[in-house]
């Protein structure tokens, strides 16, 4: 993972999205995402492991990490705090964050159902290596409008490109500019690899 303050060529800005693979990857997938929302989830369990084994580590993707808020305060405070993790973690141990989302996902229960209340996500922080869950608590309280401004960035760009339910992963070519294709929904990993085959073109 690691940290650019770029505009993509898509017309993303990066400057407070965890980034994952090469900045030379020939794909860009970027992935809205509600950390309450089940769809999600199954994507994280079912078919992430493989993208980064097969695209994300060896180069070929690049994922940009981006939240899009749809089902309820809960999800806000999670996506909040997911930008203080990651402006927490990114020069010093981008992977930290890696690490942070996963166990957010792995602890998730019913939408709404109290799971994702600030308390109960900042002790899954508690338990994250190299997530110091204090820091993140200061963050939040500190910095509530250029977090709220944030995630609501994310969403309004991701509206713009006509992102509307969760999850939702769009790939581009940055090489040839006009390459581009959209997933929605929790989709079966070969679905994803026929799109980027697609697209890498």
């Amino acid at each position: 993972m690691y940290a650019s303050s770029e505009t993509t060529e898509f017309g993303i800005n990066l400057e407070d999205n965890p980034l994952m693979g090469s900045p030379e990857a020939p794909v860009d997938l970027y992935y809205w995402s509600d950390y309450q929302c089940p769809f999600c989830n199954r994507f994280e369990q079912n078919t992430f492991p493989k993208l980064l084994e097969n695209y994300i580590k060896p180069g070929t993707v690049r994922l940009v990490v981006l939240e899009y808020v749809t089902i309820g305060d809960a999800s806000k405070t999670a996506a909040r705090m997911a930008k203080c993790v990651w402006r927490q973690v990114k020069e010093s141990d981008p992977n930290a964050f890696k690490r942070w989302h996963a166990s957010i996902f792995d602890a998730q229960k019913k939408p709404n159902s109290g799971w994702a209340k600030k308390q109960n996500l900042l002790d899954i922080t508690e338990s994250v290596e190299g997530v110091d869950a204090s820091a993140v608590a200061s963050c939040l309280q500190e910095n509530e409008q250029s977090l709220a401004a944030s995630v609501a960035n994310d969403k309004k760009t991701g509206n713009n490109k006509g992102v509307g339910v969760t999850p939702t992963f769009i790939f581009h070519n940055p090489t040839s500019g006009n390459s581009t294709a959209t997933i929605q929904g929790a989709q079966p990993y070969p679905r994803f690899e026929a799109t980027i085959e697609e697209v890498r073109k």
